[in-house]
């Protein structure tokens, strides 16, 4: 008969659990084309602000994935095979929304040309809202269940603390990466050379229906 759990070993469980998920949710984030196609077209208009945008974006992304991977765990044990199905759907859901996402902001640079303002300074088109992006962010966490396999570790730890704790560290690793990410592709857009920026969001709208067109045929 075993005996209770060490006291002392329940505090590295949690770091443990809390540091493993960071590092699923970075890797997931970072390693994922999806993500970048998906933020940078909307921090490139920022500028220095652009961490705000992948902040934004991020948190939603990472609520959107990890509900829908609850219940895509949920429904498994209901309905077998139910995780291929809706990843088929999914993944086409993923690819329409990059292609969306950069071809609606291809139409905007080229119908919204930078104009010179009263000072002799030119001025590019606003940005989307915090909010659009973050709703944005929610349906693209929502729809990719590549996410799952990230969250299956969850599974294998004991009870309901040490997974909730993993959870919430995926979230936060996923969330970082994404800030990081935006924030370093609005220094290199910043709002005192628009034009510059013009270039820098066309290029990562066209790098998001590329990759939106590519993800239809097959998913990286």
């Amino acid at each position: 008969m075993s005996g209770p759990a060490n006291p002392g070993s329940i505090p590295r469980m949690l770091w443990s659990a809390i540091w493993l998920g960071i590092a699923a949710g970075a890797v997931h984030a970072g390693t994922g084309p999806d993500h970048v196609a998906g933020v940078a077209p909307f921090a490139a208009r920022r500028g220095r602000a652009a961490w705000k945008t992948g902040a934004a974006w991020g948190i939603g992304h990472a609520g959107g994935a990890l509900a829908s991977a609850a219940v895509a765990l949920a429904l498994r044990a209901h309905v077998p095979g139910v995780e291929e199905s809706l990843s088929a759907w999914s993944e086409r859901i993923v690819g329409v929304l990059l292609c969306l996402i950069g071809a609606l902001g291809l139409r905007r640079i080229l119908r919204a040309p930078v104009l010179a303002g009263a000072a002799g300074h030119a001025h590019a088109e606003p940005p989307a809202s915090d909010r659009s992006v973050f709703g944005l962010g929610l349906v693209h966490g929502a729809a990719g269940l590549s996410h799952l396999f990230g969250t299956l570790p969850a599974l294998a730890l004991p009870g309901t603390l040490l997974p909730a704790v993993f959870l919430a560290g995926y979230g936060a690793g996923s969330l970082a990466v994404i800030t990081v990410f935006a924030a370093g592709i609005g220094h290199f857009a910043p709002a005192s050379e628009p034009r510059l920026r013009r270039r820098v969001v066309a290029f990562a709208c066209a790098s998001s229906l590329a990759i939106g067109l590519l993800w239809l045929v097959h998913p990286i």
